[in-house]
C-alpha cells in the first residue's frame, strides 16, 4: 500500500514552492489564502519536517522543501498528461448543485449565465430534492442552504443574509400600510417555512395579530407567486424579492420592518472543498452574495 499524504496538500505545496508564495498560489487554485496555509501546515505535520522558513519577510524553501518539490512537481505533470489523454478535448466537468426552489427561481437562475460565461469547462445541473439530516442529497456535489446544517463533515461558508417581510402586489394595498391594512389581507402561508409568520409579527411586536383569512401552500416560491397574483401577502425572503421589488411586482408593506432571517451557505464536503469546480463557484457565489446585498441595502437606503 503507498503511504501518501492527501493530494490537496501535494497541489498546494507545489503552487506555493513554484509560485514563491500563498496569495499566487490561492488565486492560481481559487481558494483562500487560509485554505492554503492550512493545507501547508497539514502537509509539514504529516512529514514531519517543515517545508518553509516562515522567520524571513517571504517563504523561503528548505531543503526538505526542494527534494520534495523536485519530485512532486514532475508527479502532477504526468497525472495531469494521463488525465488528459483519459478525458476528451474540451469535455466539461460537472458540479451538481442542491438548491432550494424559491432561491433558484427568483436569484440563482437569473444569475447563472455570469457563472457559465466565466466557466465554460463547467456544467451546472440544478437538483432542488432537500435532505435536512445529511445537508448533501445521495450524487450532489454542493448545496446551498438557509442556515447551517449542524454536519461535521461538511464544510460551510455563509455567502448572503437574509430577512422575512410581508410583501403583496401593489394593487392590494395603498399608501403607508398600517397593522390593520395587515389584518385585513388574507396571508399566504409556506409549509417549508412554517415560522416565518410568527417570526415576523414578533419582531414587529404585534403577536396576535392575525389575517382575514388564510391560504397555505408546499412552498415560499408558490406563496409568492399567489402574492404576484394578488390573492394576498406573503411573508417573502426580502433578499430573494429584490427583482420584483425593484419593477414594481411586489411592495413590502412595511419597509422598515425586516425581521432578520436564517443566512445563506455554501455547504459541500470538508474533503472535496479544494476541488477545482468547487471553489470556483464558492468564489463566485460568495461574490456575487456580497454585490447583492450591497445592492439591497442601498435600495433601502
Amino acid at each position: 500500500m503507498r503511504r501518501l499524504p492527501p493530494l490537496n496538500s501535494l497541489k498546494a505545496f507545489e503552487a506555493v514552492a513554484r509560485l514563491g508564495g500563498v496569495v499566487a498560489a490561492a488565486e492560481e487554485l481559487c481558494v483562500s489564502h487560509g485554505a492554503v496555509s492550512k493545507q501547508l501546515l497539514n502537509l509539514e505535520r504529516w512529514l514531519g519536517v517543515p517545508l518553509f522558513d516562515r522567520s524571513a519577510r517571504r517563504l523561503a524553501i528548505t531543503e526538505p522543501g526542494r527534494v520534495l518539490l523536485l519530485e512532486i512537481g514532475e508527479s502532477l505533470d504526468k497525472m495531469a498528461a494521463a488525465i488528459s489523454r483519459v478525458v476528451p478535448s474540451g469535455a466539461s466537468k460537472k458540479l451538481v448543485v442542491s438548491v432550494p426552489p424559491t432561491l433558484t427561481l427568483h436569484w440563482l437562475v437569473p444569475r447563472l449565465t455570469a457563472f457559465v460565461r466565466q466557466h465554460p469547462d463547467i456544467r451546472i445541473q440544478l437538483n432542488n430534492r432537500r435532505d435536512r439530516e445529511k445537508g448533501l442529497p445521495s450524487g450532489v456535489d454542493v448545496a446551498i442552504r438557509r442556515g447551517r446544517t449542524g454536519n461535521s463533515l461538511l464544510a460551510e461558508t455563509m455567502f448572503m443574509n437574509e430577512a422575512i417581510t410581508p410583501l403583496c402586489a401593489p394593487g392590494l394595498t395603498t399608501g403607508s400600510a398600517t397593522f390593520d391594512d395587515l389584518a385585513a389581507c388574507t396571508w399566504l402561508m409556506a409549509d417549508m417555512r412554517p415560522n416565518d409568520w410568527a417570526q415576523w409579527l414578533e419582531f414587529a411586536k404585534t403577536s396576535d395579530l392575525v389575517g382575514a383569512a388564510t391560504l397555505s401552500f408546499d412552498h415560499t416560491y408558490l406563496a409568492i407567486e399567489a402574492a404576484l397574483d394578488g390573492m394576498g401577502v406573503a411573508m417573502g425572503p426580502r433578499y430573494l424579492m429584490q427583482d420584483e421589488i425593484e419593477s414594481g411586482r411586489l411592495r413590502p408593506l412595511f419597509r422598515d420592518l425586516l425581521a432578520p432571517s436564517a443566512p445563506y451557505f455554501f455547504v459541500c464536503d470538508k474533503v472535496r472543498e479544494g476541488d477545482e469546480s468547487i471553489a470556483a463557484f464558492r468564489t463566485w457565489l460568495q461574490a456575487e452574495g456580497s454585490a447583492h446585498a450591497l445592492r439591497v441595502f442601498s435600495y433601502e437606503n
